[in-house]
């Protein structure tokens, strides 16, 4: 276990110092060390915002995934599951269509502003729909459908914007991980703290709820607030980085998983540091990923989650399957 802990942690450093040190533009590696004003100009103003939000947004979809699967008992369930990214797309669309002669600032603020507002919309339904349903599957298949509702609409709308609208839904829909500043790095980074530290407050009721509802009711868990609560967690760790990110697929979903696989841990205390950790650096690797493809193609970091996601999830999904027939 520590070496794998150790290895894990090897890893994480390894990113973020090359990320870091990466050159920028025509210049070295570790240029905002050479004592020009300029290369830490750069450094402070795209680089070290674009690295910080990538630990961020990784660890936060990574924890927001980890307590889906546990509190809805499927290891495939993630941030998107329950229609909150949705939720987020058609606010977004609503905004862009509606303040269409904005531009600049005020057309970013009104992009972040609504796509914060759609998660958290969207989370606090999910929170009443909960309230009426016993089950969590059916919960997960509420959340499904209102996702697969929400997205035809917001396919409506797209279809009757104007031509920039299109194309500010689009760039936004792909995510990306250098709209963030220096100024916004503080409030997101006070936020990230305070939910991560409200999420491990629910360690004992996740390790309770891997026994089943019956055995965490009888263990003292009140199963219904802790859901409620759970969710709300969700909504606004998801709400919070596809705000400032927009939507950035699969980290959620594979990395809960793959921490298990390493770990082979049901400790969720465990579960959270390392997941936190497994999600920063799996962003981290997409952001290098990202920098060394630079000077032939520009990826979106959507397109690169995926493509490394998609392989991880059939992967799951026959794992589970082969399990399941012994």
């Amino acid at each position: 276990m520590k070496i794998k802990i150790s290895l894990l942690l090897i890893v994480f450093v390894s990113l973020v110092l090359l990320n870091l040190a990466y050159p920028i533009g025509a210049g070295s590696w570790f240029s905002f060390t050479d004592g020009k004003e300029e290369s830490w100009t750069l450094f402070s103003v795209f680089r070290l915002p674009e690295v910080t939000i990538a630990l961020i947004a990784g660890a936060s979809l990574a924890v927001a995934g980890l307590l889906l699967q546990t509190l809805l008992n499927n290891p495939l369930a993630g941030p998107s599951v329950l229609g909150l990214t949705s939720g987020s797309h058609l606010f977004v669309a609503l905004s862009l269509m509606a303040t269409g002669e904005l531009s600049g600032i005020l057309k970013e603020f009104s992009i972040t502003f609504s796509a914060a507002l759609g998660a958290l919309i969207f989370g606090l339904l999910i929170l009443f729909i909960a309230s009426r349903l016993r089950s969590t599957v059916m919960l997960l298949l509420v959340g499904i459908m209102m996702g697969s509702f929400v997205s035809s609409i917001t396919n409506i709308l797209i279809q009757q914007a104007d031509g920039s609208a299109v194309k500010s839904f689009s760039l936004w829909s792909m995510g990306s991980l250098q709209n963030v500043s220096l100024e916004q790095l503080p409030f997101i980074l006070v936020a990230f703290t305070i939910l991560v530290f409200v999420s491990f407050l629910f360690v004992k009721p996740l390790n309770a709820l891997q026994l089943g509802e019956s055995h965490a009711k009888a263990l003292g868990v009140n199963i219904q607030r802790t859901q409620w609560l759970i969710l709300l967690l969700v909504a606004l760790l998801s709400g919070l980085i596809t705000a400032f990110c927009g939507p950035i697929g699969f980290v959620g979903l594979i990395v809960p998983n793959l921490i298990r696989l390493f770990l082979k841990t049901g400790n969720h205390f465990s579960l959270l540091i390392y997941s936190l950790i497994g999600g920063a650096s799996v962003l981290l690797f997409c952001l290098l990923c990202i920098k060394i493809a630079e000077p032939y193609i520009v990826l979106p970091i959507n397109s690169v989650t995926s493509f490394l996601g998609a392989p991880i999830v059939i992967f799951l999904l026959l794992k589970n399957r082969n399990n399941a027939t012994v």
